[in-house]
């Protein structure tokens, strides 16, 4: 299984403060198994399903920034104003603005600070960003 999607089924069940014994009669019920770490991605999609049922919502508004994020790196990336332009210096350049967090666990307003900063570097350099604003 993903990580990602992983955390989002750990953030679902912390969402809906979820101990960890309904969280595991959750899965069991589900997929009949008894970890996440066996899922499959149909089991995690059902599972994740479930939650949303139960009144979990994803935070999609994060999610945007962060393809956001990676998209103006890519471009910096493309114009080869990156001495490394790989995954691991990205985020070595975003725990900068999320305090040594990953992408995934900073606030809204650091993925902010973020995104401004890229647009800023992208518009120093003259790269096009497309409808990015």
């Amino acid at each position: 299984m993903s990580e990602p999607l992983r955390r989002q089924i750990k953030a679902a069940q912390v969402k809906l403060n979820m101990d960890q014994a309904d969280y595991l009669a959750l899965l069991n019920r589900i997929t009949g198994k008894s970890s996440s770490t066996e899922l499959n991605k149909t089991e995690i999609k059902a599972v994740l399903n479930e939650f949303k049922r139960l009144g979990w919502e994803p935070n999609n508004k994060n999610a945007k920034l962060v393809r956001t994020i990676k998209f103006l790196w890519m471009r910096l990336g493309e114009e080869n104003c990156l001495n490394t332009p790989d995954r691991s210096a990205m985020e070595a350049f975003c725990k900068r603005f999320t305090d040594g967090k990953s992408l995934y666990r900073a606030q809204r307003g650091q993925l902010q600070n973020i995104v401004e900063a890229l647009k800023q570097w992208c518009a120093r350099e003259n790269i096009s960003t497309g409808r990015i604003k």
